[in-house]
């Protein structure tokens, strides 16, 4: 099993962390999540370490939690960025009743 980040990479990058979330126009108060160990198991190219197997690394970042949506359409916006990296997104989403 192989290592791919360390604790103190998460700490650079939660450093300069910002994000934001909006459900149905509604601004979600992102939480932060700092350096947690994980295993990930991974195939042949992936963009992250182009190896398969499993790997050890650390996740962190910003996070939102949602109770359970109710039936109907959603909107969910995600907006974030550390250094370099950024991420926005919009998901439509549509729940059934279950």
């Amino acid at each position: 099993m192989n290592l791919v980040g360390e604790a103190g990479d998460c700490a650079a990058f939660m450093t300069s962390a910002q994000g934001s979330a909006v459900l149905d126009g509604h601004a979600l108060e992102p939480e932060r999540y700092e350096a947690t160990a994980v295993q990930i198991s991974a195939v042949e190219g992936n963009p992250l370490t182009q190896d398969g197997g499993r790997f050890r690394t650390q996740a962190c970042g910003l996070w939102v939690q949602l109770e359970p949506l109710a039936p109907g359409s959603h909107t969910l916006g995600i907006r974030g960025s550390s250094g370099s990296f950024a991420v926005s997104v919009d998901y439509k989403l549509q729940v059934s009743a279950g």
